[in-house]
């Protein structure tokens, strides 16, 4: 079995979706989106995370981490706007051809 083994069927459906959040620096940002594939454990998701200067060392210097990943977990704030994603990592996509398209 490997770490991309699957507990639920996934069905390929990309649907559009918003991404919203706050950068390191605290100035708000929204991102258009869309899903890959969905199953009853998550909707799995291409996670592009832009890396720090400092922290850049611990990911083969690298400007950007590209990784699959399962939203598996949301919270709603109760009278804002905004909430909180929970997503487990699935594995490094970089140079993944299923990545660009």
């Amino acid at each position: 079995m490997t770490n991309d083994a699957r507990r639920e069927k996934r069905v390929g459906l990309r649907l559009p979706l918003e991404v919203r959040g706050q950068d390191a620096a605290g100035a708000d940002f929204a991102h258009s989106a869309q899903t890959i594939n969905i199953s009853g454990g998550g909707a799995r998701v291409l996670l592009d995370i832009q890396i720090p200067p400092p922290l850049r060392s611990h990911f083969g210097g690298r400007e950007n981490y590209r990784a699959w990943a399962v939203v598996c977990r949301m919270e709603r704030f109760e009278g804002q706007t905004s909430s909180r994603i929970g997503a487990r990592f699935l594995r490094d996509a970089t140079g993944d051809a299923q990545a660009s398209g």
